[in-house]
């Protein structure tokens, strides 16, 4: 990419939640096993997107391999030390910058000429050309599934989008007009143009074993404040698909992704490429990427290779370390800057060190890709999945009370009641629930609660038999919610519930994740990525009354439940995931 071999200077970057939370320290208290807690501006977390493991593939200019079947075969299907086959990436990002003629795609080059509709259209055609690139992916797929079967997911492309400069006056006409790229419409017009082509050459290419997840935007900062990506994540996502983005490390604008009409970001940390940076780079990356809800890149080329003169095999190495301290590998969307040629290259070697690094990455992939995928139970994205699944899903209440929007499922009580609920359909022992939503209810006799509930209630009606709500809000103070478990021994009713109260001031009314681990020993909520409510097996199970203090070893399945004496909706849900 056009700024992973420069040298970066040491940047100092001050997060201010810590004088967030000083600001707030007078609102902190521990009293009865409460705790009140100040969020940081959401979202946090790292992102995860429908693409695991995103590899780039340079591809389009003349000084690039062609990508041949062959060529690309190992990035499909990898092939370990003991001949074991098993698939390999799920995501596959298409990226060019230069023609290899003498034009250039992106401002950030310098000394050729700037690529005109001509070349545009020249870069879209080669993409699709037969038994290279896309279609060998394609391919290569279809010839891999007689072997192995059905992969358990779907692969996907995201294809790059040119960038038209600023000053360019010869880029070529549409519509009979010529275009003018100081002007900020025709710069809109011509990535709109471009979306079509590629979209146009995908669906005719009848690609089968493909599905086209979006595009993504090949400068890597924002360097303008003329940006037009606002506009066309919008064009993007109007046509189903996803804008995606990998700023370079503390490049300008990297944190504010979403401002500049992205879905998802991943960040650089252009640790591989410069000696003199040392190995905290990729943790403080993952920690910056953490904190503003971005994905992760892995970046290494033919130097990782152990009989490479350069030997940078080490810093290889601490990428996939340090993705395994900081949990990225758990819970982070990647992609793979693997320098055009890597990960092939590394599959022809005949040195057992090279294989072994091959087979730990794989390893690494296809560990994440059956935990998040063989265990998911139900996964449902309601902004493009407009429905309601009457196997997974009961409504309680007014059908008419639940609603789709552009921005999801829309749910208000009616005046009265409303819930939807997994009961007698869908139920877990053990597991994760995943939601991401918004609170849009101004009424203050709203009460909304996202929780999990006994399928039996062995020890008698609530909260004898338990409740862990990963979110109860009460429209009297919006400015507050809580989260956290009622038993039969420890709830709010005796006023000694294990709970913690967050306090989000007016920013209740934006998309927030709502997440619940719960294992047999421990459950764990978070929001917004923050770590928020730990519950603790502490209780002797020889003890006759163990289930009053710990009745979380039962089936449970999840709701949300609105309650209010208005009829405007109380809550926007975007998506749902629940994993056994």
């Amino acid at each position: 990419m056009i700024l992973r071999c420069l040298s970066f200077s040491i940047l100092i970057f001050s997060l201010q939640v810590n004088n967030a939370l000083a600001k707030n320290s007078s609102e902190s208290f521990d009293k009865e096993n409460k705790t009140n807690l100040v969020l940081p501006d959401p979202v946090r977390g790292f992102r995860q997107s429908s693409i695991l493991d995103l590899v780039l593939i340079y591809q389009g200019g003349v000084h690039r391999v062609d990508w041949t079947i062959e060529e690309i075969r190992p990035y499909v299907v990898h092939n370990g030390q003991s001949n074991n086959k098993d698939w390999f990436f799920d995501g596959f990002l298409f990226l060019e910058f230069q023609d290899g003629n003498g034009y250039n795609y992106n401002p950030g080059y310098s000394g050729n000429k700037q690529a005109r509709k001509q070349e545009w259209r020249w870069l879209a055609d080669r993409l699709f050309e037969n038994g290279k690139a896309i279609k060998a992916l394609n391919t290569c797929i279809a010839e891999a599934k007689e072997e192995l079967g059905e992969p358990s997911f779907k692969h996907k492309v995201v294809i790059g989008i040119p960038e038209p400069f600023l000053d360019q006056k010869d880029w070529g006409e549409l519509n009979g007009e010529k275009l003018d790229f100081s002007k900020r419409n025709d710069r809109i017009s011509a990535c709109k143009w471009y979306i079509n082509l590629l979209y146009k050459n995908f669906i005719e290419s009848n690609l089968e074993h493909l599905e086209l997840e979006g595009f993504y935007w090949v400068s890597e900062q924002m360097s303008t404040n003329e940006f037009i990506t606002v506009e066309i994540g919008d064009y993007i996502r109007s046509k189903g698909q996803k804008f995606y983005w990998i700023p370079y490390y503390m490049s300008n604008g990297y944190s504010q992704w979403r401002d500049y009409g992205f879905d998802i970001a991943y960040l650089q940390p252009n640790y591989f490429f410069n000696k003199k940076i040392n190995e905290e780079r990729v943790r403080n990356a993952c920690e910056l990427a953490f904190t503003h809800n971005m994905g992760m890149e892995m970046e290494f080329d033919a130097r990782a290779l152990d009989g490479s003169k350069e030997n940078y095999r080490d810093r290889l190495i601490n990428y996939i370390n340090t993705f395994k301290e900081q949990n990225v590998f758990k819970t982070s969307s990647i992609a793979y800057y693997e320098g055009g040629r890597g990960i092939y290259l590394f599959s022809q070697s005949s040195n057992p060190k090279d294989k072994e690094i091959l087979d730990l990455l794989h390893s690494l992939i296809a560990e994440r890709r059956d935990r998040i995928l063989e265990n998911l139970m139900y996964q449902q994205n309601f902004k493009t999945d407009k429905s309601i699944d009457e196997k997974i899903w009961t409504i309680v209440g007014n059908k008419n009370n639940v609603k789709f929007t552009d921005n999801g499922l829309e749910i208000s009580s009616g005046g009265n009641i409303t819930k939807i609920n997994t009961r007698d359909k869908v139920a877990l022992k053990y597991g994760r629930i995943e939601l991401v939503a918004k609170i849009i209810s101004k009424d203050k006799n709203t009460k909304i609660r996202l929780h999990l509930l006994p399928t039996e209630g062995k020890l008698g009606n609530w909260p004898a038999s338990g409740e862990l709500f990963l979110m109860c809000f009460d429209g009297i103070n919006p400015a507050q919610i809580r989260v956290g478990a009622n038993t039969d021994q420890m709830n709010e009713n005796k006023g000694n519930i294990r709970e913690s109260v967050l306090t989000w001031g007016t920013q209740y009314n934006q998309l927030h994740t709502f997440i619940c681990e719960w294992d047999e020993k421990i459950i764990t909520f978070y929001v917004d990525g923050m770590k928020v409510n730990i519950q603790e097996d502490l209780f002797d199970k020889q003890y006759a009354n163990y289930s009053n203090f710990w009745p979380f070893n039962e089936e449970f399945y999840f709701e949300i439940s609105i309650s209010s004496d208005s009829i405007e909706p109380a809550i926007c849900i975007e998506s749902v995931k629940i994993n056994k």
